[in-house]
């Protein structure tokens, strides 16, 4: 069944080479002006705030903005509102309601369609995935430039069949500490597989295999996971995964859907490197910055903790 489930897999690729398409929409950084303010939480409030048209009372309400939502692209008005973006929709809302939220506010990152080679990806920096089935590729590599003291992460993203482009894709993000925030790897099932496209300061997307389109998007405000995030995904799709920034781990569903965290608040964790995944537990191990010792948290498959110790590295005795 599942030969049969890769051969179809193949003929519909091959059939839809000639009517390539985007991975997602291009993304570029946020121009940010005059009264810029940044990312801001709804407070001050029972349920909800309105979001205007315009910025005043008078001005019709686009929708209501519940209590301790992130509204985002933060520009003081004149007129004591703010002029933001909630759900992709611009609106204005009263500045008394809102207060900074800077730990939300999204990176610098930019997103770009373009075909590119498989010479063009690996001649330039390492290689992250290398994933093949029959003629169908997927590679990736990941770059650090540096111009005019400033660092950026290049991640390059392409699938391929028979080494001919299918789609391709370049995502960017500015340096802001020693973790790595891009990622790329795969997802879904051995019938079904799919590519994520991962930005620890901006979201997780599942990019259709067959088409290069999103078919979905968990921003970071909905899921904050960290960066340099490790991985495990199960036979049925999900997908396990442990950052530097919140060290709770997080299950996420082949539909983009959260189906928990796990409650890990410990300061002494952080720096994960390994998910394995057992017949019945899930076990994680974090660096925390030790040389000669790990932490190793066992959770089950409900994310509830089931073991946390610290284990010893024997050294060398020679």
């Amino acid at each position: 069944m599942k030969q049969y489930c890769r051969l179809f897999l193949l003929f519909i690729l091959i059939g839809m080479i000639i009517c390539q398409s985007a991975v997602a929409e291009d993304r570029t950084a946020k121009e940010k002006g005059p009264g810029y303010i940044g990312a801001m939480r709804v407070v001050k409030v029972n349920e909800w705030v309105s979001l205007r048209e315009g910025p005043r009372k008078t001005e019709k309400r686009i929708m209501q903005v519940p209590l301790g939502a992130i509204v985002y692209n933060c520009t003081e008005d004149k007129k004591h509102f703010v002029k933001c973006e909630y759900n992709g929709v611009e609106g204005y809302i009263l500045k008394q309601y809102l207060e900074p939220a800077p730990e939300y506010e999204p990176a610098d990152t930019t997103a770009t369609t373009v075909m590119m080679s498989i010479d063009e990806i690996t001649s330039q920096g390492d290689i992250v995935l290398n994933w093949r089935d029959y003629n169908v590729s997927v590679l990736a590599s990941h770059e650090i430039v540096t111009e005019k003291k400033k660092s950026t992460e290049v991640l390059r993203l392409g699938c391929f069949i028979d080494d001919e482009p299918n789609w391709g894709h370049v995502e960017t993000a500015e340096i802001k500490g020693k973790y790595d925030m891009l990622k790329a790897f795969i997802a879904g099932t051995a019938e079904d597989p799919q590519v994520i496209l991962f930005d620890g300061e901006y979201g997780m997307s599942m990019i259709d295999m067959l088409t290069g389109r999103e078919r979905w998007m968990l921003r970071k405000d909905d899921c904050p996971l960290g960066n340099a995030a490790v991985v495990a995904v199960s036979d049925s799709g999900i997908i396990y995964m442990a950052g530097t920034e919140t060290p709770a781990p997080t299950a996420v569903s082949p539909e983009g859907k959260v189906l928990w965290q796990a409650r890990l608040n410990d300061p002494d964790l952080y720096d994960p490197y390994e998910i394995k995944l057992n017949l019945d537990t899930i076990e994680i191990k974090y660096a925390s910055g030790m040389e000669h010792a790990y932490y190793l948290v066992t959770l089950d498959y409900d994310g509830d903790v089931a073991d946390f110790q610290r284990i010893e590295i024997p050294g060398d005795e020679t």
